[in-house]
């Protein structure tokens, strides 16, 4: 092993490994890690409550929200200080994603589907879900896949990337699906 004299503090590489004072600090970092890692797991009762009140009630939203903010956390784990208070930093980040998604919703209306039956804009006339499924499936291949990942929220360029294809063939392919739904519900 390597040492030099005049910074006997400094790291020294002996094999392809870090050394510092003599203490590998790979090890080091994977014990840190871990210790993280474990005190993550035993935060998920903290984090129910918080969650829940953030939820307005709404339970699934809520752990959602908590399986979210743990995988946030574990991902920017690095950007943690040792010495701060770790279940304060996550529920930071429980709040700033509540309220990202709180801005991504807004002006947004949602449906309840429960009873199966919509009323569409343009017409009075209820649509069974049923009723669409079954003229979903009765289109093509291409148009269910399109208007699948349309229906998931994807970007026209994540579905193009996803299917193979420009972002313009989606944007046409998506019209023309949307016309022979509407064609096949009326």
């Amino acid at each position: 092993m390597e040492t030099n004299v005049n910074h006997p503090n400094s790291y020294v590489i002996n094999n392809g490994k870090e050394i510092f004072n003599g203490i590998n600090l790979i090890i080091i970092r994977d014990y840190l890690m871990s210790a993280f890692r474990d005190k993550l797991k035993d935060m998920y009762p903290e984090l129910k409550p918080i969650a829940y009140r953030l939820s307005n009630g709404n339970l699934a939203d809520a752990k959602d929200l908590i399986q979210k903010t743990l995988l946030k956390a574990l991902e920017k784990e690095a950007l943690f200080k040792d010495d701060s208070n770790q279940i304060g930093w996550v529920v930071t980040i429980m709040k700033n994603i509540h309220i990202d998604e709180t801005r991504k919703l807004k002006g947004k209306t949602f449906v309840d589907i429960q009873n199966e039956t919509l009323i569409a804009a343009t017409n009075s006339k209820p649509l069974e879900v049923e009723n669409t499924l079954t003229a979903i499936k009765q289109l093509g291949k291409n148009c269910q896949s399109v208007l699948m990942l349309i229906a998931e929220e994807y970007k026209y360029s994540e579905i193009a990337q996803q299917l193979g294809v420009p972002p313009g063939t989606i944007m046409s392919r998506l019209m023309r699906c949307r016309e022979q739904l509407f064609k096949a519900l009326n």
